[in-house]
């Protein structure tokens, strides 16, 4: 009598199933664990460092801010200095140009605000600027012009060289007043 061979289901012409051992199997089952830890790890980790992007504010804000409150500093320093007018309206102008730009690219990367977040915003109302001396203003430029270059190191691309064009400007302007 023959020796008998375990029944393998006939496929598709002529071919059997492969046989799996309980050893493959095993190992099968491990990888897909492993893979699946690992891609949960990368996907939680991940999505950490967006949230914590997304909570940071954006260093652009405040040098936006300060833009503002430098032109109006400027503006406010017209009516003392009468000789100086051409300089400050110059200043109070770039300064006024700066926020604009810095305004622009927090929009671009900033998802647009809800409306809870416009309300809130449009309750604000601007504090009147005393009338600064020149010094104060040349040493308000300066601080601005070395905080933009400090921040423009840490970034890169577009928004470094915005940085890097407003502390530059800063810095002449900070000239310009004390001289």
């Amino acid at each position: 009598m023959p020796p008998t061979v375990p029944h393998r289901p006939v496929f598709l012409h002529g071919r059997s199933l492969p046989t799996l051992s309980r050893r493959t199997m095993l190992r099968g089952a491990g990888a897909a664990v492993a893979g699946t830890t690992i891609l949960a790890s990368t996907v939680a980790c991940s999505d950490g460092a967006q949230d914590d992007e997304a909570a940071q504010p954006d260093p652009l804000a405040a040098h936006a801010a300060r833009a503002r409150r430098d032109a109006a500093a400027a503006t406010a320093a017209i009516a003392q200095n009468p000789a100086a007018v051409d300089t400050l309206t110059v200043i109070a102008d770039q300064r006024t140009a700066h926020a604009d730009a810095l305004d622009t690219e927090i929009a671009r990367l900033t998802p647009p605000p809800t409306v809870s977040e416009t309300a809130a915003a449009a309750t604000g109302t601007a504090e009147p600027v005393p009338a600064p001396a020149l010094t104060d203003l040349s040493t308000a430029l300066s601080d601005a012009g070395r905080s933009a270059a400090d921040d423009a190191r840490a970034l890169s691309g577009y928004r470094a060289g915005l940085l890097g064009s407003i502390s530059a400007a800063c810095t002449l302007a900070s000239a310009a007043v004390a001289g």
